[in-house]
């Protein structure tokens, strides 16, 4: 009864705030000697429970969190010369991106160290994150440092080096942190892979070595880097853990396990889970996620020396709609005086308070994305004080694709999951409208009866879905929840009726299956003449066949073997699902090149097991440059890809994607793509579909 009474209460003191509010527009509340500003439009005491909300319009600025600025970027600066593996003199770079128009004079830093297994990756990999952390105010400085051919020869060498590099990179913020307006004594050290690996394993040992250098860093964000080799030092700085959980290359579970560890020693630290998401951060289910979830986790550490007043995480998903809990701190539970302060999204409506747990109700709506919401209990501002929470408002349906061959009807077919991610029962019409195997828009609908929370349903669409793929939901009243909008690539391969002559002579692939490579990961792209590409494939029971046509205005490839990927190359990502049309857990990459001396070169990366790593790969394969174009075509022997020829038939379904290197002779610049999955992390679930057809 007690309870019923205070959410009455509450409910009126709103509404009566709301009537306020009305006679009060012009009234704002300003902190002195805050970073960040927040103009409140509506303030409800709740005295019952000792609470004060507020709700700001979602439109104010604070710092940090914001994404305010422009970024300037300033490439190739040389930190260190150091000698590398083969003795000779190496040019240790990095790139630095700076906020434009931020005054301030000491701005944080995030020193983000690239993955690649510490044989490979570049600094240029982190561009995307880097921007975004310099739009709210940090200093990045991405960097290179030493690789090695065989790092696991001799890997206590391989950190050796590389922690080296990373004490120059410290000593060369500290030296130009004045020029450059860096506060050296607030440093974040992160990375993915064989960076996020580096990056927490470097201050651990280096707080046993040499603490003196480690006692700036701030912060650790570890994206998916694995174990600690020695134990954790409980004087280990507070980290952000970000980890898929279906990756192939470093298993979820050792994510867990770390936070398990520092969550023994008192180290305060938050896991943001990437559900079915492999090695891949820049996946765009959780790019944004993770930028968000990083830039609170980084508000609050530098907001608050206490640990103890922090979240157990900095960010949360929530569907809309959904009514959701936030536990409180330790030190603010329990009873207290201080009034509880609590900043919400506009529309949001504080529930009620419960034995340290806040319970927070989200609109209905199609209003998606991250959104701040601050909690404070000392008196001060609500946004200076306290701590932060990201919450990522999604759809509450999910709806996931896979396409199929139906052997009975010879036609390729979809199967369309629907799951309810919200708290509440789903009933209502689904609306998928996608584009067919003919080109035309295609529509399928059907509805839903009591699809209870976490569960799924599947239906089947009766036909291939594919190209820009947008699910419409509406409940039983035909109120419109979500829009959801995803692209898909699957192509269905003719078989090749004539003799291929594999001479880089493309004339005879007019009349076969086609697709544009058409997505940039370039840093300043100037147009389809810098670079861009068109690919056609087909095959027949000896061979799958590709054929690409390349434009670039310059070509460069100075390299061989392992590295080719480093200049103007195409890779390619090519699997063979499972006997249910699933996507299987390995696949083959394999890439060719053309040599500035006109040398040719192949080389495979990965490979299930079983089959030759290296240059030993069986290609028929010719690339010739004509002018500012460059034609690849190659012939991949099945036996190649699969040891089962009897798969080879129609309506066999592949997993592909391939991108185009591009180099202008001072490096890779980055690369264009057909689907995913190759060049910014190895995640065979971002391929696209193959089908091959009579």
């Amino acid at each position: 009864m007690k309870r019923g009474l205070i959410y009455i209460v509450t409910i009126i003191l709103i509404v009566l705030g709301c009537l306020l509010l009305m006679n009060n527009r012009d009234n704002e509340s300003n902190s002195e000697n805050q970073e960040k500003e927040v103009v409140v439009e509506d303030t409800v005491t709740t005295n019952a429970a000792n609470i004060n909300t507020t709700v700001s319009n979602g439109r104010d600025r604070v710092d940090y969190l914001t994404p305010t600025f422009e970024v300037k970027l300033k490439s190739d600066i040389v930190y260190a010369s150091k000698r590398n593996e083969t003795d000779v003199e190496e040019a240790l770079k990095l790139d630095l991106y700076e906020p434009v128009g931020d005054d301030n004079e000491q701005r944080p830093i995030f020193m983000f160290i690239h993955g690649g297994g510490y044989t490979g990756g570049d600094k240029y990999d982190a561009a995307e994150f880097s921007s975004e952390l310099a739009k709210r105010g940090y200093v990045v400085v991405s960097v290179n440092y030493r690789l090695k051919k065989d790092p696991f020869l001799n890997f206590s060498s391989t950190l050796s080096d590389a922690y080296e590099d990373i004490s120059d990179v410290i000593e060369w913020i500290k030296d130009n942190a004045e020029i450059y307006g860096m506060d050296a004594s607030q440093i974040v050290i992160g990375g993915d892979s064989a960076g996020g690996h580096l990056s927490i394993n470097y201050i651990n040992e280096y707080l046993t070595k040499d603490s003196s250098i480690a006692k700036s860093i701030i912060a650790i964000v570890d994206i998916y880097g694995g174990d600690l080799r020695i134990s954790a030092n409980s004087k280990l700085p507070p980290i952000l853990i970000i980890h898929g959980t279906i990756d192939q290359l470093i298993p979820y579970v050792q994510s867990v396990r770390l936070a398990g560890q520092l969550n023994g020693i008192g180290v305060y630290n938050n896991l943001l889970t990437m559900e079915d998401v492999g090695h891949d951060y820049k996946n765009a289910k959780y790019f944004n996620e993770i930028i968000e979830t990083t830039s609170h986790f980084l508000w609050n550490i530098r907001n608050s020396s206490d640990f103890a007043k922090l979240p157990e995480n900095s960010g949360m998903s929530v569907a809309s709609g959904d009514t959701f809990e936030i536990k409180l701190p330790e030190a603010y539970r329990g009873q207290s005086k201080e009034q509880l302060n609590i900043a919400l999204p506009e529309d949001w409506l504080f529930i009620s308070e419960d034995e340290g747990i806040l319970r927070i109700q989200i609109p209905v709506g199609l209003k998606r994305g991250s959104h701040s919401l601050f909690v404070s209990r000392d008196g001060d501002s609500v946004t200076t004080r306290g701590f932060t929470l990201n919450v990522n408002v999604i759809d509450p349906l999910e709806v996931r694709y896979e396409t199929f061959y139906d052997e009975t009807n010879k036609a390729i077919k979809t199967h369309m999951e629907i799951t309810n991610l919200s708290m509440n029962n789903f009933s209502g019409l689904v609306e998928a409208n996608y584009e067919t195997a003919q080109s035309t828009q295609g529509i399928y609908t059907s509805t839903i009866e009591e699809l209870e929370p976490g569960n799924s349903v599947q239906l089947d669409i009766p036909e291939l879905a594919r190209g820009e793929r947008t699910l419409k939901a509406y409940n039983e009243a035909g109120t419109l929840l979500q829009t959801a909008v995803n692209s898909f690539n699957a192509l269905q391969l003719p078989k090749f009726r004539q003799l291929v002559e594999i001479d880089g002579n493309l004339s005879e692939w007019s009349d076969q299956s086609s697709f544009d490579v058409k997505d940039v990961k370039i840093i300043g792209w100037r147009g389809e003449g810098d670079v861009s590409a068109t690919g056609y494939m087909s095959w027949d029971l000896d061979n799958l066949y590709l054929a690409v046509e390349v434009l670039d205005d310059k070509h460069a490839q100075s390299a061989s073997g392992d590295a080719i990927w480093s200049g103007d190359s195409i890779q390619i990502g090519i699997a063979i699902s499972n006997s249910d049309g699933t996507v299987p857990s390995e696949s083959h990459e394999i890439g060719v090149a053309l040599g500035d001396e006109g040398a040719l070169y192949k080389w495979r990366w990965l490979t299930p097991r079983g089959f030759n790593i290296g240059d030993k790969v069986e290609l028929q394969y010719a690339v010739v440059r004509t002018d500012a174009k460059t034609s690849y075509e190659i012939a991949i022997p099945w036996g190649e890809l699969s040891n089962d020829m009897t798969q080879v038939k129609q309506g066999m379904k592949l997993k592909f994607s391939m991108l185009v290197n591009d180099n202008d002779g001072e490096g890779r610049r980055g690369w264009v793509e057909y689907n995913s999955g190759i060049g910014s992390a190895k995640d065979v679930n971002a391929f696209g579909d193959l089908y091959l057809a009579d």
